[in-house]
């Protein structure tokens, strides 16, 4: 039974990491343009150090005191934000998250990032395009 429950625990802690391991990435649909058809993208953004390193400033940068005092242990919720043609973070916002307090620490976090994004590209040229990142959290 141990065995059962340990497998499981390490089933869950995996498929709980793996959520959070990838962005999920668009490009931006200007209207009139190239509505609709299909567009290859050369390159999306990239943050310095990969994926990897933007997560670990979020950790660094995400405040869980305000949650604890609310006895929030449990919580998610999804950030979206634009990479601009500069690599800057803008137009931040949280679309879906569990608690206002898991909201507002997590805007909090992604708006103290200050490092820029290598900016995505299309055709060669550099694009603003959209980026979608899941948090998922457990302070047990």
């Amino acid at each position: 039974m141990k065995k059962y429950c340990a497998l499981l625990l390490i089933l869950f802690c995996l498929i709980s990491i793996d959520a959070q391991k990838d962005s999920i990435k668009y490009a931006e649909v200007k209207a009139g343009s190239d509505y609709g058809k299909k567009s290859s993208l050369d390159k999306i953004p990239e943050f310095p150090g990969g994926h990897a390193a933007f997560m670990k400033q979020i950790i660094n940068n995400f405040n869980t005191t305000p949650l604890w005092k609310q006895n929030i242990a449990r919580a998610s919720a999804i950030a979206v934000f634009d990479i601009d043609k500069e690599g800057n973070m803008i137009n931040l916002r949280v679309e879906s998250y569990d608690y206002a307090a898991v909201k507002t620490e997590f805007l909090s976090a992604l708006n103290k990032i200050k490092t820029k994004w290598i900016p995505g590209e299309k055709n060669g040229e550099k694009v603003k395009m959209r980026m979608r990142q899941p948090l998922q959290f457990n302070l047990e």
